[in-house]
């Protein structure tokens, strides 16, 4: 709850109680989009402790990439070691949205896509809708 208070782009370590403010991320179009089924976060931790991850989040570029105002950069080094841990079946969800945010123009994607333009968040967004009620486009602030 603290980072949704804290009013600024910010680092969360620990289990998520150490905030750091950042440079802001540079102004960019979002397009959020929640598939229709949830996981539960223990049960997340719990098997992404029994996985080897094969790729990590690259915090320090990301850092880098916002001190220097990258959008691209920062896009680029999106992640979100979670994925991994998911079931086969929703993973496979999760890969289509990303799939389908990345070939209409997303910088980078998770579940989120950042966009530099305006236009094709849009038509994304309006696409997404179809499939995934809970798709949300917004402008970071």
């Amino acid at each position: 709850m603290p980072y949704c208070v804290l009013g600024c782009t910010a680092l969360a370590e620990g289990r998520g109680e150490k905030l750091t403010c950042l440079p802001a991320l540079p102004d960019c179009h979002i397009v959020l989009c929640k598939p229709g089924f949830s996981v539960s976060t223990p049960e997340l931790f719990r098997r992404i402790d029994e996985l080897k991850l094969r790729f990590h989040p690259d915090t320090a570029g990301v850092l880098a990439a916002l001190e220097e105002g990258d959008l691209a950069g920062v896009s680029r080094r999106m992640f979100n070691a979670f994925e991994e841990a998911l079931p086969a079946q929703r993973r496979a969800v999760v890969e289509e949205i990303k799939s389908t945010l990345l070939s209409r123009g997303a910088l980078g994607a998770c579940m989120s896509g950042i966009f530099d333009n305006a236009e094709s968040a849009r038509s994304v967004a309006d696409e997404l809708k179809q499939s995934y009620a809970e798709t949300f486009l917004t402008k970071n602030v």
